[in-house]
C-alpha cells in the first residue's frame, strides 16, 4: 500500500485541511509514520494514483469510486472526524491500514 493518506473537500483548504490535521496528529500520536495531505475534490483522479487511503467528505461520484477501487485506494467517509460520532471507529479501520 502507498504511504499517502489524502483527504478531498472542494477546495482542499477548509474541511480536508481540518480533517487533515487531526488524522496526522493522531497518527503522530501513535507513532504511525503516514503521509497525510489535503487536496482538492477537482484534482483528486490526479491524487488517487498516489495514495493508499482517501478519505472523503462529500460522497465521490461513482467515478472516483471506481478509479479508487481499481487502484487499491481504501475510502473512508471523512465527517465523523469533524462531528466525532464515529471518528474512533474509522480512525481503528484507517490505522489498521497505516500500521
Amino acid at each position: 500500500m502507498k504511504r499517502k493518506l489524502i483527504v478531498a473537500c472542494g477546495s482542499g483548504v477548509a474541511t480536508s485541511q481540518t480533517i487533515a490535521s487531526k488524522i496526522a496528529n493522531k497518527f503522530e500520536d501513535d507513532g504511525i509514520n503516514f503521509q497525510v495531505e489535503a487536496v482538492d475534490y477537482k484534482s483528486i483522479t490526479n491524487e488517487l494514483p498516489h495514495a493508499g487511503i482517501y478519505v472523503y467528505i462529500a460522497q465521490p461520484d461513482s467515478e472516483v469510486l471506481s478509479k479508487a477501487d481499481e487502484l487499491g485506494v481504501k475510502v473512508f467517509p471523512g465527517i465523523p472526524f469533524l462531528t466525532g460520532m464515529g471518528a474512533d471507529e474509522i480512525y481503528d479501520q484507517i490505522t489498521a491500514l497505516a500500521k
